[in-house]
């Protein structure tokens, strides 16, 4: 096939896109939604999906995607995850939209990527809004107790260990009531930037609620418990008016139930505190 062929080949499979009103009359974006729906949930990673197929169809050498949320304010999704530079074809774009290299895509096949796109940053939004605590940008309870449920049957199944910590916030309140709610949430967010540079990758940590934390060390025990709670004060060393006490239980050893869990890290949390439940 010579390269006269090849071009015509190319604008032929671009025509089939459109009809003669041209309006999109091959979804190859909506089916490429529904196969990713059938196997995993619409994420981020969905969007750079959509870009790669679209630089493929179009022989595109560079292609990014720009949308806006109310919360987020203007993101930007290039080909290849590559980060923005003044070479890229948004780097003058100033509302949402498909911007290409070269610039052959049709209009209403940028505008219908584009609504795909953000529809699934929206979704992506919302479910991260429904599983994690607004103030701390970690987990919530919802979804922790999801997390503890799923590593409790694992390790009642395969005998593979996991300790849970429950931390709570040594004389908050006080704080709290004597400096304001706002220094109080700042005191919450330091916590919570700490306690996810605290933990590697597969564990799990989370706001359960006021000064109550919890977190999943996956694959630990004894050593690496008190490694985990070393790391967590050294990074706090700038913030002395917060301490925290610590009360764990670890699967299998203890339970593998989630509510024993549950109620023996929290009684040694407690006893932590000279508090005994009753």
């Amino acid at each position: 096939m010579t390269s006269v062929d090849n071009v015509n080949a190319r604008r032929i499979d671009i025509d089939n896109d459109l009809d003669r009103d041209g309006q999109l009359h091959e979804p190859w974006v909506f089916l490429t939604m529904l196969d990713q729906m059938s196997t995993s949930e619409i994420n981020i990673g969905f969007i750079y999906s959509v870009i790669d197929l679209l630089a493929r169809r179009y022989e595109l050498k560079d292609a990014v995607v720009v949308l806006r949320d109310e919360a987020l304010g203007t993101q930007a999704f290039r080909l290849g995850q590559k980060s923005l530079d003044g070479d890229s074809p948004a780097s003058e774009a100033t509302s949402p939209g498909v911007f290409c290299e070269p610039d052959c895509v049709p209009h209403v096949v940028r505008d219908v990527v584009r609504n795909v796109c953000q529809l699934a940053l929206t979704l992506h939004l919302a479910r991260h809004s429904a599983d994690h605590d607004p103030l701390t940008n970690i987990a919530n309870r919802r979804s922790f107790d999801a997390a503890l449920r799923n590593a409790a049957v694992q390790s009642a199944r395969y005998g593979w260990a996991f300790t849970l910590v429950l931390i709570d916030l040594d004389g908050f309140k006080a704080v709290n009531d004597k400096l304001g709610h706002a220094v109080g949430d700042d005191m919450l967010r330091s916590f919570g930037w700490a306690l996810r540079r605290s933990v590697r990758s597969g564990d799990t940590t989370a706001r359960m609620g006021g000064d109550e934390f919890a977190i999943i060390l996956a694959n630990a025990e004894g050593t690496e418990v008190l490694a985990f709670t070393e790391r967590l004060r050294a990074l706090l060393v700038s913030l002395p008016e917060l301490d925290f006490s610590v009360g764990t239980a670890t699967s299998p050893a203890d339970s593998t139930d989630p509510a024993e869990l549950y109620r023996i890290a929290d009684a040694r949390l407690y006893e932590k505190k000279g508090i005994v439940l009753r």
